[in-house]
């Protein structure tokens, strides 16, 4: 995508004062993977992209922020890497070629279940590094594994889960296991009006309107704190030491750029497939999403959680 085509979706983006409807909103689970397949890059990472160079295509920056992942892992060849929210697998796949690691992936999609469980099959037939999908919950899961990565899934959890999700890592893996946590983290109004941040009307609106139309039961919460507590101290409760957190906001706003202008020169073909009220409502997450994160107001981060065998290691 060229300068002048992102500067273009960067002035749509901004303009958030069109009122669309949201009266038949179809569920993600619901839709199909082809409307998914117009926005996102050919790996189908539904997650925020990391550009090491401008000029690199939004499949090359999702590959880099897989591989920005993969490195605080601290994985070798023959471990077993736990991959919750696996989506269509690309995570996987990648520490399977790239570290020669056996991978488990989980997802609470049928379509994703399918579609990584066939690229799995015929990756066997290959003779590649053991890879396996189920489809359940975190909660079900348990076998022992060596690694954790969990890119994007932790958003969609309601906080009250947060402190289960960290025990149950910390449980599964042995005393020197990772776990590499991507989420979107939010801040508190003390925080924003430090920053010279004011939250309008609009913008509670358009909280609402993701809570209500995208995110279903899904909750943010800041990289750090007590009341409410932080992403760290959930951690750090567990058991772990998180021993490096890095911010990627402004690769998010990039990404979404992309998406947008993607899903926008597919209208047509995303109507066909999901219907008005769905597009509509895909165009408003998307560009509301990258002026939040363009202003600041949220922001993601990748959170290395160590447990005691590897926090001196990875410090």
């Amino acid at each position: 995508m060229s300068q002048q085509t992102l500067s273009k979706a960067h002035r749509k983006i901004t303009d958030l004062s069109w009122e669309p409807t949201f009266a038949e909103v179809r569920s993600r689970t619901e839709l199909p993977d082809e409307f998914f397949t117009l926005f996102l890059d050919p790996t189908r990472t539904y997650s925020c992209a990391f550009w090491t160079h401008p000029d690199d295509t939004l499949e090359q920056a999702q590959r880099a922020k897989i591989d920005l992942a993969l490195a605080k892992c601290d994985l070798r060849p023959g471990m077993t890497l736990l991959d919750v929210g696996c989506g269509w697998g690309s995570t996987m796949t990648r520490a399977m070629d790239t570290y020669g690691a056996n991978a488990i992936g989980l997802t609470s999609s049928r379509n994703q279940y399918r579609y990584v469980r066939n690229l799995l099959v015929d990756r066997l037939v290959r003779g590649r590094p053991y890879g396996g999908v189920r489809q359940q919950g975190w909660e079900g899961f348990d076998r022992r594994v060596d690694r954790i990565v969990c890119i994007g899934a932790l958003e969609h959890m309601s906080r009250d889960r947060y402190g289960e999700f960290f025990d149950f890592a910390y449980r599964i893996m042995p005393a020197d296991g990772v776990l590499l946590l991507q989420t979107v983290v939010s801040y508190d109004r003390g925080h924003l009006r430090a920053q010279g941040t004011r939250l309008t009307r609009t913008d509670f609106a358009f909280l609402r309107f993701l809570r209500e139309t995208i995110f279903s039961g899904g909750q943010l919460t800041a990289p750090t704190g007590h009341i409410p507590k932080g992403i760290t101290e959930y951690a750090e409760d567990a058991g772990f030491t998180v021993t490096g957190i890095q911010k990627l906001g402004r690769h998010y706003t990039t990404t979404l750029e992309y998406w947008v202008s993607a899903l926008r020169e597919h209208r047509d073909r995303a109507i066909e497939l999901a219907g008005q009220d769905t597009y509509n409502a895909y165009l408003r997450y998307l560009t509301g999403s990258a002026d939040y994160f363009r202003r600041g107001y949220i922001d993601v981060a990748q959170f290395i959680c160590a447990k005691p065998g590897a926090a001196t290691r990875l410090r």
